[in-house]
């Protein structure tokens, strides 16, 4: 009589299982199947508390065999690609966790797989200069070196001080500079001679010949590009373009240069990385911010630790570098709450934004204000006329017309409108009240904060008139004409900027951002009167033909009307009348681009 198989519930013998077939116990240590085939049975034997658990996968164990699986296909495709001969030794490989792969092909798996996820292909970009060992402007006599010199000390000096995020060693010669930092001295010497120099075309030119050389034929990137590029942006002045391209593509550059380089990730950047930092943060918000294009860069952990950082060098001139960041970020701020603002929010919703925007600027300006104690007068100059650009954004919101088609004449709007025709006001006499050697360096920026200033005032003037002319007195009306003072003021902000050009002919300041700004704002200032008389005229007409119902001795006739505006009706020269200008189409070259933020 056989033996009693006992009920025993356990794994299947090692012969059935990799045959895959069924397993039904003989005796204790032999099945049915093996005693029938002759074969050695052998069970596994496992813990008996595995064996009351499901043999279900632990997540641990489906990513190891993942794993393993993965490794095994690179290992195959290695293997392929070095196209092992046929006939060699065939390297075990299995997908037990913990097994190995033959090394003796110098496979390195960890390579490979940062290989695979490399975003970029191909040959790296060149390190050094294509145009390296070509002769300078010095060199080839178009520059003598003592102009160099003097130009290169001009920068310490005076450009610096409105702009602390590119240094040159202190001491640092020209021709030292030339040598080492070919780009950079290029650039330097273009910020530094001014608009009226009779080489500034020409250094313009090889400037951009280094740019379309290095930086788009060859895919150039180092830190003395990124440096030059800043320079060169923050004084761009020529050539002045409709929509300003060339300005926007520079600004485009130096943020493409800075994350190429990967300093907006780097982790112990060195002091000039930091200060490029900073400056294309600074000079990335300010360009394409005021242009209406998208802000690459944003106020992230790198500009905070950057601006501590810089601010323990002990150098005076890394001190000046937190007021220019602290306002710039604001206004990346403001400018997000902005453009998302939505038209149905009305009144409420600007009172309510405005009064957040104002609190949280008055934080900003304090910790400026504390800035400035240890700044030089000039740089103390820029950031004023910052501050007081901020002042005038913060009345921006009286513009936008979609916000008040319910409450058009309110209170709120018309004291809003009355904040923007004063802000502006503060702004051009802040700047047309600079010293004549500081108007001659002002960057892009500050240019950009007069075509602001120059297209906000008229249109707030315009706006204000259209909401009160109905309901108020000719006196009430002319206090906002005389307030404005517009036409007087422009003129005067132009002869204040026109000093940089010296005798230069007409013609060739209108191919300078500055100069071509200073033509177009005595159109507008003579243009201006035609506009208030347009609104005003016909308001007044109104008004009299409702008085000759009660009193027909008062009424006057329209050469009377005229006798009333001595104010904006003076010193017009030549006839120019709205019907021969596009006013909407020379205001939109101030305001089209801030616009967008509106």
């Amino acid at each position: 009589m056989s033996t009693t198989t006992p009920a025993v519930k356990r794994r299947a013998c090692v012969a059935c299982t990799a045959a895959k077939a069924k397993c039904t116990p003989q005796t204790v240590n032999l099945c049915q199947r093996c005693a029938r085939l002759g074969k050695e049975c052998t069970y596994l034997n496992l813990p008996q508390t595995k064996r009351k658990h499901k043999a279900v996968p632990s997540r641990v164990e489906v990513l190891e065999k993942k794993i393993d699986e993965l490794t095994s296909q690179l290992a195959v495709l290695t293997r392929q690609n070095v196209q092992i001969p046929p006939g060699s030794t065939s390297h075990s490989l299995t997908n037990n966790v913990g097994s190995s792969i033959d090394c003796r092909d110098s496979t390195d798996i960890g390579a490979l797989i940062d290989a695979a996820t490399e975003p970029s292909h191909g040959l790296s970009p060149p390190t050094s200069s294509v145009l390296e060992g070509q002769p300078s402007i010095v060199d080839r006599g178009l520059l003598s070196e003592t102009e160099a010199e003097r130009l290169v000390a001009t920068f310490q000096l005076d450009l610096v001080p409105k702009f602390p995020f590119v240094l040159i060693a202190h001491g640092e010669t020209a021709a030292s500079l030339r040598n080492r930092e070919p780009f950079l001295f290029l650039c330097i010497v273009a910020a530094s001679m001014g608009s009226a120099h009779p080489l500034r075309k020409t250094v313009a030119e090889e400037i951009m010949k280094h740019v379309t050389l290095r930086v788009v034929a060859r895919s150039e990137r180092n830190l003395e590009l990124l440096r030059g590029l800043l320079v060169h942006t923050a004084w761009y002045a020529y050539p002045a373009e409709k929509y300003h391209p060339r300005l926007l593509l520079l600004a485009q550059f130096c943020v493409s240069t800075l994350y190429d380089l990967g300093l907006h990730r780097k982790s112990d950047p060195n002091l000039e990385e930091q200060r490029a930092l900073l400056g294309t943060y600074w000079l990335s918000v300010g360009v394409c911010g005021t242009l209406g294009r998208p802000v690459a860069m944003k106020h992230d952990g790198r500009i905070d630790e950057g601006m501590v950082s810089i601010a323990s060098t002990g150098l005076m001139s890394d001190r000046w570098i937190a007021p220019f960041i602290h306002l710039q970020s604001f206004m990346a701020t403001m400018d997000e709450v902005y453009a998302s603002m939505q038209a149905s929010g009305g009144r409420a919703l600007v009172q309510v934004t405005q009064g957040s925007l104002q609190r949280q600027f008055d934080g900003v300006r304090a910790c400026v204000e504390r800035h400035l104690l240890s700044c030089p007068s000039s740089t103390e100059n820029v950031i004023r006329i910052e501050i007081k650009y901020v002042e005038m954004r913060l009345e921006e919101l009286s513009l936008r017309e979609e916000l008040w088609i319910a409450e058009p004449t309110s209170a709120v709007r018309t004291a809003m409108l009355m904040g923007m025709i004063q802000r502006c006001k503060e702004l051009i006499l802040a700047i047309r009240n600079l010293p004549r050697s500081e108007i001659a360096q002002i960057t892009i920026t500050t240019s950009a904060r007069i075509c602001a200033a120059v297209g906000y005032m008229p249109t707030a003037v315009l706006a204000l008139l259209n909401l009160i002319t109905a309901d108020s007195t000719m006196e009430e009306v002319q206090a906002v004409v005389d307030a404005a003072e517009y036409s007087n003021l422009v003129a005067e902000l132009a002869s204040s900027l026109e000093i940089k050009f010296g005798d230069m002919p007409v013609a060739d300041r209108e191919t300078d951002i500055v100069g071509s700004l200073c033509s177009k704002m005595r159109l507008l200032g003579r243009c201006y009167p035609h506009q208030i008389r347009a609104i005003v005229g016909e308001a007044r007409l109104d008004t009299l033909s409702s008085m000759m119902a009660v009193d027909a001795n008062e009424v006057q006739n329209e050469a009377t009307t005229s006798q009333a505006w001595p104010s904006i009706d003076r010193d017009l020269g030549d006839n120019i009348f709205s019907a021969d200008i596009q006013w909407d189409s020379l205001l939109s070259s101030f305001v089209g681009a801030l616009a967008s933020h509106m």
